[in-house]
């Protein structure tokens, strides 16, 4: 069997059954969603009635159990042991730089570059870069040998920063940047609705994913928990993610079809972002991170003769089996997490606060659907990608059979 192929089968085997069909089921419900929308008119009112926070309330249960499996997955019992770690400092530092500033901006700029005309579209992708990933990461860095102890710091650091930052980033990159937030004061979204729609959102999952995790943990240990309670709670995920797909395209599926020219242009910003992010914040990592002349330090030995302390990279290039190789030092599960994080986005709650502040029938919650349908084939493609520059360079921490 091929390396290539070895990796396709070890990729593909971890995924779990839903994550298989996520794309699939998601092209599903846009279908069915449309179909309803379009020849059975009256099912756009089904979900009129009671809201919570602009949204109602059959809907927003769907949103809320659709984001709390992903916060059951947290380690939130470890973070405190874990930011104490010294080694991990510099890459904190390089994952709030990456996502919370370069991100955004990132896909700030290819939204406005490729939707230039349509802002109620190009609102919602960029309410998709400013979500920064919580739950698939964890999957793409399992799945890509990631460092597991960094990829839960940077999950939990950007669970929390999510919580200070969505709202005045949203308020920010959708409106004061662009200056419509003083041109059309009378409508435009105030800060104090999308703190509202954030908090309760992003705070009531996060409350009952932190609760049951702990519960589950104190009641059957962590053991039992990841492997009996977990694999029951996943599921709802998928569940609530499909169920909020149809009643949005319910709700607009017949506008939609009179311009899904437009729609089919979203897939634009999101490609470019997801392999520019991917690509650049890897090899960035891999150049900031790797020697690229060996690092030869002498030491004195007992007998008063001096010798080189080599790392196993720097030993093959001194005895001449190897030229230097830029980056050899570079080490390769804590960049491929770096690289994941960056790349991935928290889909739910940009689909949730989409629909909390437009509307479930908006054009805004209609683009943030498509970060989902497009962000889980292109990372998992990524992830094979990952497994070939793996064993494609040299690594302080990778060693192949040949070494």
């Amino acid at each position: 069997m091929s390396l290539k192929e070895s990796v396709f089968r070890r990729a593909w085997s971890s995924l779990s059954v839903t994550d298989k069909l996520l794309p699939v089921a998601i092209m599903l419900a846009i279908v069915l969603g449309v179909l309803l929308s379009v020849f059975a008119p009256s099912s756009r009112r089904a979900f009129d009635g009671a809201q919570v926070v602009g949204v109602s309330v059959p809907l927003a249960i769907g949103l809320i159990i659709m984001m709390i499996p992903p916060l059951c997955k947290v380690e939130w019992e470890i973070f405190h042991r874990l930011i104490k770690q010294k080694k991990y400092m510099k890459h904190i530092i390089f994952s709030v730089i990456l996502n919370w500033i370069v991100c955004p901006f990132l896909m700030f700029g290819l939204a406005w570059l490729t939707l230039f005309d349509k802002p109620q579209y190009r609102d919602g992708i960029i309410m998709i870069g400013l979500a920064r990933c919580i739950a698939m990461v964890l999957v793409w860095n399992h799945i890509a040998d990631g460092d597991a102890n960094l990829c839960a710091i940077l999950v939990l650091l950007n669970s929390i920063l999510q919580i200070v930052l969505y709202a005045p980033y949203q308020i920010l990159f959708c409106y004061v940047i662009t200056g419509d937030y003083h041109k059309n004061a009378s409508n435009t979204v105030s800060y104090s609705i999308v703190a509202k729609s954030v908090a309760f959102f992003l705070g009531v999952p996060l409350g009952f994913g932190l609760i049951i995790r702990m519960l589950a943990l104190l009641a059957f240990g962590k053991k039992n928990f990841e492997k009996k309670i977990l694999p029951v709670i996943s599921p709802w995920a998928f569940i609530g993610l499909i169920y909020t797909i149809i009643v949005i395209f319910i709700e607009r599926g017949y506008s939609f079809i009179e311009d899904i020219c437009t729609g089919l242009r979203c897939f634009v910003p999101l490609i470019l972002y997801f392999t520019i992010t991917w690509f650049g914040t890897f090899f960035l990592l891999r150049w900031l991170l790797g020697r690229t002349t060996p690092n030869l330090e002498v030491f004195e030995t007992g007998n008063g003769e001096k010798e080189a302390l080599l790392c196993g990279c720097e030993e093959q290039v001194a005895n001449g089996s190897r030229e230097v190789t830029r980056g050899c030092s570079a080490n390769y599960s804590e960049i491929i997490t770096q690289t994941f994080t960056a790349a991935s986005n928290n889909f739910e709650l940009s689909i949730a606060i989409a629909i909390s502040i437009y509307g479930s029938g908006s054009d805004q919650s209609i683009a943030a659907t498509f970060g989902p349908l497009l962000e889980v084939p292109i990372l998992l493609a990524l992830c094979f990608v990952a497994q070939l520059f793996k064993f494609r360079f040299e690594w302080s921490d990778v060693h192949t059979s040949a070494d």
